[in-house]
């Protein structure tokens, strides 16, 4: 059976939500690191005041069942980044080091530390996830940044020098870097508290040139439209 079929009907099943009015869905929350040791995700619309191009928050109205979900990096070489810069940066599983720099040389690289760190997850004061590892959402997938040679030659005329390095890294399938949820229901009217927490305070700020770095929190799942209305 569809695998999407068989978790539309056991949500009916256990959550007593209509099998028609489930609809398949994401939600994703954006957060900056900086310097600290907590950082706080927020999944509802009511909660942020101007959400990002890239952000699906949950409306007022609505709900959401929770089947995956996934913590992942970006970086943008701006302060203020444009809305076509969010839709455009990368979002990374691991701390590339083409990207975020060498440990040592630059504080981008230490964006790999939420991969030590937790997500805890509290729904109306009662504790979904105490603490989840974040390395369960870790991966280096087996095409990475410039693993290719580029020749400077061209198909007509084909020459043995090399000029650099080339390619992209891979994305395995579309749930890349996601983890299997027991499915949980969640509203906009609730009260949620999503913390990414390290246990100590690691800066990851890059002064020079300036640049934003930020954690995404996606979930997977199923919504329901005006459930709450």
């Amino acid at each position: 059976m569809n695998s999407v079929v068989s978790e539309k009907k056991f949500i009916q099943e256990r959550l007593g939500i209509p099998y028609e009015n489930l609809s398949q869905s994401y939600l994703r929350a954006e957060t900056v690191l900086s310097n600290l040791s907590t950082y706080q995700f927020y999944l509802q619309r009511g909660q942020v005041a101007s959400p990002l191009a890239t952000e699906n928050l949950l409306e007022l109205n609505d709900q959401f069942v929770i089947t995956h979900l996934r913590v992942s990096l970006r970086l943008i070489g701006s302060t203020t980044p444009t809305a076509t810069q969010q839709l455009t940066a990368q979002q990374y599983l691991y701390a590339d080091p083409v990207t975020f720099g060498v440990l040592g040389t630059d504080n981008n690289a230490n964006a790999g530390a939420i991969y030590g760190g937790n997500l805890s997850f509290t729904i109306d004061r009662t504790q979904f996830l105490p603490a989840f590892p974040v390395n369960a959402f870790y991966r280096v997938p087996a095409a990475q940044t410039n693993q290719n040679l580029r020749t400077g030659g061209t198909v007509a005329a084909a020459v043995n020098t090399f000029t650099g390095n080339t390619g992209v890294n891979g994305y395995e399938n579309g749930l890349f870097g996601f983890y299997v949820s027991e499915p949980t229901l969640i509203d906009g009217r609730q009260t949620l508290d999503i913390q990414l927490n390290l246990g100590a305070g690691v800066n990851m700020l890059k002064t020079t040139p300036a640049e934003t770095l930020y954690a995404t929190l996606e979930t997977r799942g199923y919504l329901v439209v005006n459930s709450k209305s």
